[in-house]
């Protein structure tokens, strides 16, 4: 008897795991804006807007493009990305051009987002990010 209540315990533990596991990832596509907080070896620290625009998503990768309007070095600029999203709701991004950005899903439903590289132009910027 104890094997039985042991084997349908254990049974109904992994059934929930899977079951867990298995939940669609949340849905992305759309416009994302947020005003990110930036330092530059060149112009120092400053904000201004980013908009991530997810035009793409199958199961956990997805894709866009992304406009920063920065205040500093007044020039909007603009970059296509590849992404994914884990089961836990960790970010990452993959700039077509140069860097990339980690992150999490946080649990009101925002996008925190850090993006960095190095060399001569190195940056590093956080945001957080709203679904408009």
């Amino acid at each position: 008897m104890k094997r039985l209540v042991l084997l349908f315990t254990m049974m109904t533990v992994l059934c929930i795991s899977v079951m867990a596991h298995a939940a669609d990832p949340p849905k992305l596509v759309g416009v994302w804006e947020g005003q990110p907080s930036v330092h530059d070896m060149k112009a120092g620290y400053y904000t201004g807007k980013l908009v991530l625009n997810i035009t793409g998503q199958t199961g956990n990768a997805f894709h866009g493009a992304k406009v920063y309007k920065l205040a500093a070095p007044k020039k909007d600029r603009s970059e296509n990305f590849s992404g994914s999203i884990s089961s836990t709701g960790q970010i990452f991004i993959a700039d077509h051009d140069e860097g990339f950005m980690i992150g999490t899903m946080t649990k009101d439903g925002e996008i925190e987002l850090q993006y960095g590289h190095n060399g001569k132009t190195a940056v590093a910027m956080h945001v957080v990010l709203k679904k408009k």
